[in-house]
């Protein structure tokens, strides 16, 4: 079968956005009723009248900063985001924390079946079958995204091998053992996988992985197609987040992200005002409203993802709404020099252009008042040191291309720099007090 839900993937759009303003109706008036949070925040607005999409503008933004606030009401740990009856809680979650204090996330049973049936889309939509046996190579704590692949994989029928508690090597080796022909995992920890394997002398593509899923930091074209290229089968993405749940996949075609509809009802915003939609091509803010979870209702979420919106069709035969790329976070977006600066475009071009360099740091500090942005790059250890010389230039001059920007390029010593399994963490902004609007 080509998809998880033939009915839904394939409704005309004009059924999906009914459907969506009802559901988004519901779950507003619900958020009204049962979250303090909404019922201070909606005060003279209702359900009902929201009649088209254009109504949506009525209706503020929530962001985390309000989460975090409403959280420290009672009853603990939720507080005013609660949206149900704090003894239905069956499920604790909760993100980071890397941009402050953690949001706890309450599930109820129904709350989180509804998750992990989005979850299902995505794994279905990327070609994960009930003979897939998948590893899954992280120790899952109280984060979501990974219980969520979890579980998905079950209900989809597929194996699922939990990789947690043993180093990368143990991991590769378990691998080896019990035959895994699938992953789910960061594309900067599959790289580091793919490296290690190399270090034990094991050709990454003889692990056996038909198909990999990643997620959890923006994965350029670039990276993708390394990551196909070292382990020899398709790799697919996806978006979502702790609050807003998984929202968007990627299908067989490869071509952007399919929204999860109509679980979802998603805007992708321009970025100055956050007040209309942008046309397709075009970057902007994506704006999450999940329709059906009501233990943690949550209205116009702004998840400060920027992602370029892409075409309303697909030769998949999808019928949702799609974006084309994520580019990365609007916290991210740096003015350097008078640049405004992702780091995305630099993992873009090492990815693409630099096979040598297994890892990199950007570092952006200001010395007499005049900003310096700094790669830290580790190449590969048996490459002869002329050969690391003339990578030096080459990275400097590409950089330069592709930015606009003068770097300052190190070569450091190999295993120098940080791994990562998690959010990688390569882009370091030592200015003080910088304000980069």
């Amino acid at each position: 079968m080509k998809y998880w839900n033939p009915y839904l993937e394939t409704l005309p759009r004009g059924d999906l956005e009914r459907i969506e303003l009802s559901y988004f109706r519901n779950i507003l008036s619900f958020a009204k009723e049962h979250s303090i949070l909404y019922r201070e925040k909606l005060k003279g607005i209702e359900g009902r009248d929201i009649q088209s999409f254009d109504d949506l503008k009525r209706i503020p933004l929530t962001d985390k900063e309000e989460l975090r606030r409403y959280q420290e009401m009672e009853p603990f740990p939720y507080g005013g985001i609660l949206g149900t009856d704090i003894g239905k809680v069956t499920t604790f979650r909760q993100t980071s924390g890397t941009t402050g204090k953690p949001v706890y996330v309450p599930e109820t049973y129904e709350s989180w079946q509804w998750r992990i049936e989005a979850w299902c889309h995505i794994l279905y939509m990327a070609g994960f079958r009930p003979r897939h046996r998948i590893f899954l190579p992280f120790v899952y704590n109280v984060y979501v995204a990974f219980w969520e692949g979890h579980y998905a994989s079950e209900k989809l029928g597929c194996e699922l091998i939990p990789g947690g508690g043993l180093d990368t090597k143990g991991r590769i080796y378990k691998i080896l053992e019990v035959k895994a022909n699938a992953m789910m995992n960061t594309p900067t920890y599959g790289l580091h996988i793919a490296e290690e394997a190399k270090n034990l002398g094991i050709d990454p593509a003889s692990l056996g992985i038909e198909r990999m899923l990643c997620a959890g930091e923006p994965m350029p074209l670039a990276t993708r197609l390394r990551l196909e290229q070292v382990y020899r089968c398709p790799v697919y993405d996806h978006i979502g987040g702790t609050e807003p749940c998984a929202w968007a996949g990627m299908c067989e075609a490869q071509d952007g992200m399919h929204v999860i509809e109509p679980f979802f009802l998603v805007e992708i915003l321009d970025r100055e005002t956050l007040q209309k939609e942008v046309e397709e091509g075009q970057m902007g803010v994506a704006v999450v409203t999940p329709l059906g979870r009501r233990s943690f209702p949550l209205i116009r979420f702004n998840t400060k993802d920027l992602v370029i919106r892409g075409k309303d069709s697909c030769a998949c035969g999808r019928t949702s709404k799609k974006i084309k790329e994520v580019v990365g976070r609007t916290d991210d977006l740096r003015k350097v020099r008078g640049v405004l600066f992702s780091p995305k475009t630099v993992e873009e071009v090492i990815r693409r252009e630099f096979q040598e360099v297994e890892e990199f740091e950007i570092v952006v500090e200001r010395r007499d008042l005049m900003d310096v942005i700094s790669l830290r790059a580790e190449v590969n250890p048996r490459l002869p040191i002329s050969s690391i010389e003339q990578t030096k230039a080459r990275l400097k001059e590409s950089l330069k291309i592709a930015t606009n920007l003068s770097f300052n390029v190190i070569m450091e010593p190999p295993g120098s720099l940080p791994r990562y399994m998690l959010k990688a963490k390569r882009f370091k902004d030592m200015r003080e007090g910088e304000k980069n609007e």
